[in-house]
């Protein structure tokens, strides 16, 4: 199915126009058709109706010897008065009497009050007949209770262009909306970090301009991305590579600073070879940080395989024990529900236990203890690990699972680098759980949770 040929925003702002144009003269001409109609049932009059009768019924009244003997409508009012303008009889109220003598005497009627007057000349009196100008209702109910037609056509009209207006303005404004929303959808993919997706279209030219724009750019950024990562991940790669060759030469240097060390040397060529093996094994253990952080910035290689989690626990529990011992730490540790098999790597998730492990002992009191705890909830494994120590701070909480984070001394380690807790986190992540920093309310300590699907 082709793409319709989009139009321009003018074109549909015009067409927006001449639909509220005609909405608006057809919201007029409804209410004045259903008047034309309930005139032609009988049920109101036209707006002259009440002056034509009078100006029918006028002669009559001039002709007749004896004025009550006319029939005179209930719409038309009359006041009758002798030669010497005295009344006689009168079918109008005192305020509607002294409009009638106001226009006896002045010959000007009160246009505001939507009154007209004919004055009748007889043989002996005086006639002034009452009309109402505009249309009414024919039944007298209506007339008392309900507006005037000429009112209720203007409350019609009223309502009708109001209507018109909102049901319009809604509609075009959803409309527009609706051609926004490949737009909406792009800016919030892009928002996302997800360039892979196709962008559509709409069918105003302006909308489809920027949209086609919004295309070119997201796939020069892809095309841009995609050659910085492809660059990021050689460096990495080399920087990876380089590590692993510095190994080699560092290792001879360790391997013969320790036969120099086992010949005889004088006390001054014995503190220099101290200084070369400790200055080794430094850089040894820089070399280890370097490597870690190029494996968890491309992501280890997983080996999955079926554990025997009892085992697997029974196995920690001996691990973490001979730690304890040697920091004078105590070990209270508890398995509970465990499934018997969890599908992971090995000795990633091992590291991944063992470094939150040895992060509490390093921040444990000397004569305390750390508890944990490995339980099944939700189809998840729990790995709870809490200390005795000063807990994290709000920083921590916010920053500890970060590369390089060492802000708050009191829970750092001069041999880890602030990378112990983001490794940790890399390899938790790549087994599809999550790991949770918090306070234990029980100790007061720091409190981490590794959680994986089981």
């Amino acid at each position: 199915m082709g793409i319709k040929k989009p139009t321009s925003l003018k074109t549909a702002f015009w067409h927006f126009l001449l639909m509220l144009l005609g909405g608006l003269f057809g919201a007029a001409v409804i209410p004045f058709l259903f008047l034309s109609i309930t005139t032609s049932l009988g049920l109101t009059t036209y707006g002259n109706y009440s002056e034509i009768r009078a100006k029918e019924l006028a002669p009559i009244l001039a002709s007749t010897p004896d004025f009550f003997e006319v029939q005179i409508p209930t719409e038309i009012g009359y006041v009758l008065f002798n030669k010497n303008y005295r009344l006689i009889d009168s079918t109008l109220n005192e305020n509607e009497l002294e409009q009638v003598r106001r226009y006896v005497t002045t010959g000007v009627s009160d246009r505001s009050t939507k009154k007209g007057y004919l004055f009748v000349t007889r043989k002996n009196e005086y006639v002034v007949l009452q009309y109402y100008i505009g249309a009414q209702y024919t039944n007298e109910w209506m007339n008392e209770h309900l507006p005037s037609p000429d009112i209720l056509l203007i409350v019609l009209i009223t309502v009708g262009w109001i209507f018109v207006c909102l049901f319009l303005t809604t509609r075009f404004a959803k409309k527009l909306r609706l051609q926004l929303e490949p737009l909406f959808e792009a800016t919030s993919e892009v928002a996302k970090q997800n360039l892979d997706f196709e962008i559509g279209h709409s069918t105003i030219k302006e909308f489809e301009d920027v949209l086609v724009s919004f295309s070119c750019m997201k796939e020069s950024l892809k095309t841009s991305l995609e050659q910085q990562w492809k660059a990021e991940q050689m460096q990495k790669e080399q920087i990876a590579a380089l590590a692993h060759d510095l190994k080699t030469p560092l290792t001879v240097i360790q391997g013969n600073t320790e036969l120099i060390r086992e010949t005889k040397l004088y006390e001054e060529q014995r503190l220099y070879a101290a200084y070369i093996s400790s200055s080794s094994e430094q850089m040894q253990l820089y070399i280890r940080t370097l490597i870690d952080i190029s494996r968890t910035a491309t992501g280890y290689q997983l080996h999955m395989e079926n554990i025997d989690l009892p085992a697997y626990a029974e196995q920690l529990r001996g691990q973490i024990k001979a730690l304890c011992q040697r920091k004078k730490i105590g070990l209270q540790m508890e398995t509970n529900h465990l499934p018997a098999l969890l599908c992971a790597d090995k000795l990633l998730l091992e590291r991944a236990i063992m470094n939150v492990v040895n992060n509490a002992l390093d921040h444990s009191p000397q004569d305390s203890f750390i508890q944990i705890s490995m339980t099944e909830d939700k189809e998840n494994l729990k790995i709870i690990v809490t200390d005795a120590g000063s807990g994290f701070s709000q920083e921590d909480l916010l920053h500890a699972q970060e590369q390089f984070y060492m802000a708050d001394q009191s829970r750092s380690s001069n041999q880890h680098f602030g990378m112990g807790l983001f490794i940790t986190k890399s390899i938790v992540k790549q087994h599809s759980g999550q790991l949770i920093l918090n306070n234990s309310e029980k100790t007061g300590g720091a409190q981490v949770t590794i959680s994986i699907p089981c």
